[in-house]
């Protein structure tokens, strides 16, 4: 066939291809309201992974894989059909293509609505996600050997798993293992996650044992196990998982195929925050990647913000993580300001007069020296009745964000993540941090409109969501209450926003 034969054939199908959509001029201009909205919102993040309409809640992070060259990421959030994943990719962990389809529930499935889980690659090469099944008391997979991952079979064997809550399913050697997480009680009696183990990821597994040997002395019985994920680092093995009431946490142990010991139990929430339902992956650079939903307090045009992806490594004690943000968000970064080194005397606190921002990443040594209790403050306004500190306190050995200046309209920070009754509002979010003799400060701090992220010396970090109204809410400060700190270093970048609108 001549080209211009193919030109011409092409020009004349291209209406009948728009029909086909069936949209007409009204969906576009809705369309173009809502961008227009979420683009002139003061709150709603703009490099941070969000929705890209309506609300998420919940809006786990599930299904995160690696696969050629891919990062591929599921969102829990809900639609006519009741609870879908909404199926993300990207190259560079912050630049995201939405793709058309879902995994979500058809007629004839037993499901009603696809709830928490978690994907990895079967024997046979196909991507497996487990997941729980509403309304059928258990826990179903779903398999795909489609290279984008668009298309997805499930077994007529579902729920593979009964009774189920929360999965993680993956594969050791011939056998499939599969953690169903704790179903959450009022009581406060202990719900353990239990194993299941299998020959096949689409027949019915065989429940083992509890998951757990044994929990933790710091974790109380009516904490569950709920959006587990659980690998080896290092040579040791994490469970990363949430209980409703207090939010994401890990534990590190060790497994010897039958049950997990842990050793070791960390929070990555704490009262006043609300940092839940962590997912990660292994990618070609074997770097431990993690995201967590944010619960915000507050609803702009949409609700739905996932944390920045942290790179979790063994620490030396192999008794806890070392946190890092990974080296991909450099490449959103310009316009780069740096201040040169200087002194903050004790009681003083001191504006920053080449940086400033409400998007942007701060870099800044601080050396100590005598003082106990220093930091800066973020989201400053002239008049200071909009500040947000981040303290460090060395007699309590804690990284410390105070909302109780942050916002003039601010909302409550309770205690709970979810609902439990007495359940005060906090005016800190405390994380422990503990510093070694002669060793300094470093802060990498994020800030995204609503949301403060801080790095602190690669180890700990502690996640707020903040909402300040004022338009010059954009400085920050420097401070030190008992002694003279040193500012050895400060340089700051812009952010470039990485979400569409």
């Amino acid at each position: 066939m001549k080209p211009t034969l193919i030109f011409l054939i092409t020009i004349l199908a291209l209406p009948l291809i728009g029909m086909s959509q069936d949209i007409k001029p009204e969906d576009i201009a809705s369309a173009r309201k809502i961008r227009r909205a979420e683009l002139n919102d003061p709150i709603r993040p703009t490099w941070h992974l969000t929705i890209a309409e309506g609300k998420g809640m919940p809006f786990d992070p599930n299904g995160a894989i690696f696969k050629d060259g891919i990062y591929h990421l599921w969102y829990l959030y809900q639609a006519e059909a009741g609870h879908h994943w909404q199926h993300l990719s990207s190259i560079d962990l912050f630049h995201w293509r939405w793709h058309s389809t879902d995994l979500m529930h058809h007629p004839g499935d037993p499901d009603n609505g696809i709830f928490s889980g978690n994907a990895f690659i079967a024997k046979d090469g196909n991507v497996v996600i487990a997941y729980h099944g509403l309304g059928t008391g258990g826990n179903c997979v779903a398999y795909s050997s489609d290279k984008e991952l668009n298309i997805w079979d499930k077994p007529k064997s579902n729920p593979i798993a009964n009774p189920g809550w929360d999965p993680h399913m993956w594969l050791e050697g011939d056998t499939y293992y599969q953690i169903s997480g704790g179903t959450p009680v009022a009581s406060g009696k202990p719900n353990p996650p239990v194993l299941y183990t299998g020959e096949s990821y689409d027949r019915p597994m065989k429940k083992v044992s509890n998951f757990m040997a044994f929990d933790m002395p710091d974790v109380d019985d009516f904490e569950d196990v709920s959006c587990p994920d659980f690998f080896q680092i290092g040579d040791k093995w994490a469970l990363v998982c949430i209980s409703h009431i207090r939010g994401a946490r890990y534990y590190i142990g060790t497994w010897d195929g039958k049950q997990f010991k842990p050793e070791a139990h960390h929070r990555m929430n704490w009262p006043g925050g609300t940092v839940f339902a962590p997912e990660t992956l292994l990618d070609d650079k074997g770097r431990r990647i993690l995201w967590t939903w944010v619960l915000d307090r507050k609803s702009g045009v949409s609700s739905g913000t996932m944390s920045m992806p942290r790179v979790l490594t063994l620490a030396k004690d192999k008794l806890s993580f070392n946190i890092e943000p990974p080296k991909e968000v450099e490449s959103l970064r310009y316009n780069e300001m740096q201040e040169k080194p200087f002194t903050v005397a004790a009681g003083q606190s001191v504006t920053l007069q080449k940086i400033s921002g409400n998007i942007l990443e701060l870099d800044i040594t601080i050396n100590q020296g005598k003082a106990k209790r220093f930091g800066l403050k973020v989201f400053c306004s002239k008049d200071g009745r909009e500040q947000t500190p981040v303290v460090i306190d060395l007699e309590k050995s804690i990284l410390q964000v105070d909302m109780r200046p942050s916002s003039l309209n601010k909302p409550d920070y309770r205690e709970f993540v979810m609902v439990r009754e007495p359940n005060p509002n906090m005016e800190t979010q405390n994380a422990p941090f503990n510093v070694k003799n002669g060793e300094k400060i470093r802060l990498r701090v994020f800030l995204d409109k609503s949301m403060l992220e801080v790095f602190a010396n690669g180890r700990q970090c502690i996640t707020q969501v903040l909402y300040p109204t004022l338009k010059d809410a954009v400085n920050i400060q420097v401070f030190a209450e008992d002694a003279s700190i040193k500012i050895e270093e400060v340089k700051a970048w812009q952010l470039f926003p990485a979400m569409q609108w």
